[in-house]
C-alpha cells in the first residue's frame, strides 16, 4: 500500500475567483488562469487538485482538476489550469469560462484536494510519470523540485498518442537546464514518420533506462489502468508502491495487487 493513504487531508477553503485568462496551448487543450476575486493567498502544495464550482446553462456542477502551475510567492492569488476540450461538456465549459474571462462575475473554488503532493524526500531519486493530460500535476510537481532543489535526480516521463499533444516541450526543455539532475522523455504510444523520439508503452522506456533504484519515489498521474499497470510492471525493476504518489489510490484504490496491463 501507499504512504498515500496515511496522509491527512489538509484542511480546504473556499475562495470566489475570477477568470483572468484563457489561453489555447494547442488543438484540444487551454490553459485557464484564476485569479482570487477578494486578493486573497489561494493556498496549495504542488501536487494538489481544486474543486470547481460552476454553473452551465442554468445547471450547477462540481469539477476536479490538478493546479497546473507551483505555488507563486509574487502572485499568490493565481494559478493555471490545463482544461482538454474532448466532449460536448468540456467544449460548454470552456464557452462558458472564455464568456466569465476579465468579468466581475465569480465562481467558486475549493483547495487544496487530494493527497499525493508533493512531500517526499528530495534528497531521494524521483520519477514523474504521466499520460496526456495527466502531464499538469507533473508540470506542478517538476516545477516545484527543480526550485526547491536543483540537485534532485527528476526523471520525468510523458506519453501521448498525437504528435501535437506534446504541447509543454519547449518548457520542459528549459527546465532541463535549470535542473542539474533532471532529464525529461516524451513518448509517442507508436511509431509514426514525423517523430524521431521514443516510442512504446511508457513502462516499456522507463524499463529501457534501468533508471530505478529501491528508495526511487514515483509521482504517477493518468487512468488507473495506466496507473497500476506502470507499478506492477516496473515492481520487478525494484519500484516499491509503497514509495508510489497518485491521486488514483483515493479514487480507484485496489485492495489487492493485480497484474494489469497497459
Amino acid at each position: 500500500m501507499s504512504k498515500v493513504a496515511a496522509v491527512d487531508v489538509p484542511e480546504r477553503y473556499s475562495h470566489e475567483c475570477r477568470v483572468a485568462s484563457v489561453r489555447f496551448l494547442n488543438r484540444g487543450t487551454f490553459q485557464v488562469e484564476l485569479e482570487s476575486s477578494t486578493g486573497a493567498a489561494l493556498r496549495y502544495t504542488a501536487g494538489h487538485y481544486l474543486q470547481l464550482n460552476i454553473t452551465i446553462d442554468g445547471q450547477a456542477h462540481s469539477l476536479s482538476y490538478s493546479v497546473a502551475n507551483r505555488p507563486d510567492s509574487k502572485q499568490p492569488h493565481r494559478l493555471q489550469l490545463f482544461i482538454q476540450n474532448g466532449s460536448l461538456f468540456t467544449e460548454k465549459l470552456l464557452r462558458r469560462l472564455v464568456q466569465l474571462c476579465g468579468r466581475q462575475e465569480h465562481l467558486t473554488v475549493i483547495l487544496p484536494m487530494g493527497r499525493a503532493f508533493l512531500q517526499s524526500d528530495l534528497r531521494q531519486p524521483h520519477l514523474l510519470v504521466a499520460a496526456g493530460s495527466g502531464i499538469s500535476k507533473i508540470k506542478c510537481l517538476a516545477e516545484e523540485i527543480v526550485a526547491r532543489d536543483p540537485s534532485t535526480d527528476v526523471r520525468v516521463y510523458w506519453s501521448n498518442k498525437d504528435i501535437d499533444d506534446f504541447y509543454l516541450l519547449e518548457e520542459f526543455r528549459e527546465w532541463e537546464t535549470l535542473g542539474e539532475n533532471l532529464s525529461f522523455t516524451p513518448i509517442l504510444e507508436a511509431e509514426h514518420p514525423d517523430w524521431n523520439g521514443r516510442t512504446g508503452f511508457i513502462f516499456e522506456v522507463i524499463q529501457q533506462d534501468l533508471c530505478i533504484s529501491d528508495n526511487t519515489v514515483a509521482y504517477l498521474c493518468g487512468s488507473p489502468r495506466m496507473v497500476y499497470g506502470t507499478i506492477d510492471q516496473l515492481t520487478p525493476y525494484r519500484l516499491h508502491e509503497a514509495n508510489c504518489y497518485s491521486d488514483v489510490f483515493e479514487y480507484a484504490p485496489r485492495e489487492h495487487k493485480t497484474n494489469v496491463a497497459v
